[in-house]
């Protein structure tokens, strides 16, 4: 992985990382102007050693990730349904893209099973080249969901009524 000038301190930032255990995986190679993007693991744990790193890098939420309305106008919208559940952050080292992945599943984990070990200013990280594809969770319509849960109905009152036939079918057995 090159530095290039202008860019983030690479070194610096993965030896706060992996200072404070961090687990990480670099993605793509860092360049000047664009943000040193990490995929982070979403562990509690791994959350807490994250908070100290950054800490110790003096890290901020990036100026353009905050929805800061001006006066007179609406806010600026929302990102709505970004995959990689992103949170842009300014550091000592440079600017940063964490990347968690979404609630269903564990984007560190993935990233973590394809990435290959590097060299950084004397650490040892885990490096991939690219991410993988995301694929989006279909939207759920009104009519979808009243489809389910009526199948969903349809299924119980049927076990329901072989339940019924079973009891009944036993009070006979013990009648007799």
């Amino acid at each position: 992985m090159t530095v290039t000038a202008g860019g983030p301190d690479v070194a610096s930032v993965v030896r706060a990382l992996s200072d404070a255990n961090v687990q990480f995986v670099v993605v793509g190679e860092a360049a000047s102007g664009h943000p040193l993007r990490l995929v982070v693991s979403r562990h509690p744990t791994n959350l807490e050693a994250l908070g100290r790193a950054l800490e110790r890098l003096e890290s901020t939420v990036r100026a353009s990730a905050l929805a800061t309305p001006v006066e007179g106008r609406d806010p600026p919208p929302r990102r709505v349904g970004d995959p990689m559940a992103t949170i842009p952050v300014a550091t000592s080292g440079g600017d940063l893209d964490l990347m968690f992945g979404g609630p269903r599943r564990s984007l560190y984990a993935e990233v973590a099973l394809h990435a290959e070990e590097r060299n950084i200013g004397g650490v040892r990280v885990q490096w991939t080249g690219e991410l993988p594809t995301v694929e989006t969770v279909p939207r759920t319509t009104s009519r979808m969901l009243s489809r389910r849960l009526l199948s969903l109905a349809e299924g119980l009152a049927h076990l329901i009524e072989r339940h019924d036939e079973d009891q009944s079918d036993g009070d006979r057995d013990s009648e007799s």
